[in-house]
């Protein structure tokens, strides 16, 4: 193993420290924001929201473990005495397990489609986002399972992608003719925003292939890029979640919008 590249600097790990500190508190706080702010929406648009700080929430325990878990394996970079092994890539992984298939369902649930079209998208969008987090694990976590290679693994996790892009911008898209102008500026920021967002994981992923042992630049780079990512794939989408179900709420109650957005 090549010591130069194995060890974190002190710079590196403070990077990676305060990147995952970062995460923790933004997870937090949007979830906090979240909960205490779903009775400013009507009460149909509130599980959407509740979706939301559920993600963050989630996120946010995750963000907790990998914070203590990168301290216990790294904490001794100034001596020199780190343990990449300790490190488990597996928190990330069940951490979007569990989220990414509910950051669908806020999307579709905010929308307030008729039951049959939102049970049709979701039907197809969770099993899918799904598929492409547990067919990404042991490529990121290069785990020999049936002798397949990583590279393939990631290959494999981005079919559901292209296939969650599809149900996204082509099905979803039909349902968008029903909705106010505002509320579909909304959707196509999410959409490029998830777009943008997930982007990152595979060119992460790609940065971090064709290392056999520990690299400590392609750990950090991995490490800055998935948290970066997370913060605006969970947390502002979350905001901006919120956001649509006041428009929408405002758009079907005079009351509402008279009480909420006064001059």
């Amino acid at each position: 193993m090549n010591t130069l590249s194995a060890t974190l600097s002190n710079g590196q790990f403070t990077l990676v420290y305060n990147i995952l500190s970062l995460g923790l508190a933004s997870m937090l706080f949007t979830s906090i924001f979240l909960f205490v702010g779903r009775d400013r929406v009507l009460p149909r648009y509130r599980m959407a929201v509740m979706v939301s700080g559920t993600v963050t929430a989630i996120a946010t325990y995750h963000y907790f473990r990998m914070f203590d878990n990168f301290n216990h394996a790294f904490a001794g970079t100034a001596a020199g005495l780190n343990n990449p092994d300790a490190y488990n890539v597996g928190y990330r992984y069940v951490d979007w397990l569990l989220t990414v298939p509910l950051l669908l369902v806020e999307l579709v649930a905010v929308l307030a489609l008729a039951r049959a079209a939102q049970s049709s998208i979701l039907n197809r969008l969770v099993p899918a986002a799904a598929a492409m987090i547990i067919l990404g694990y042991p490529g990121d976590a290069k785990l020999d399972i049936f002798g397949i290679a990583p590279s393939v693994w990631g290959l494999l996790s981005t079919i559901p992608f292209l296939y969650i892009l599809y149900v996204l911008f082509i099905e979803l898209g039909k349902s968008l003719s029903k909705q106010s102008e505002a509320v579909v500026k909304k959707v196509k920021l999410l959409r490029l925003l998830l777009i943008a967002t997930w982007g990152v994981y595979p060119i992460t992923f790609i940065l971090a292939m064709g290392s056999t042992g520990f690299d400590a630049s392609r750990f950090v780079a991995r490490e800055v890029g998935y948290s970066i990512a997370d913060i605006l794939a969970k947390c502002l989408f979350g905001l901006i979640i919120f956001s649509i179900a006041r428009i929408k709420s405002a758009e079907e109650s005079a009351e509402f919008a008279k009480s909420e957005f006064k001059d």
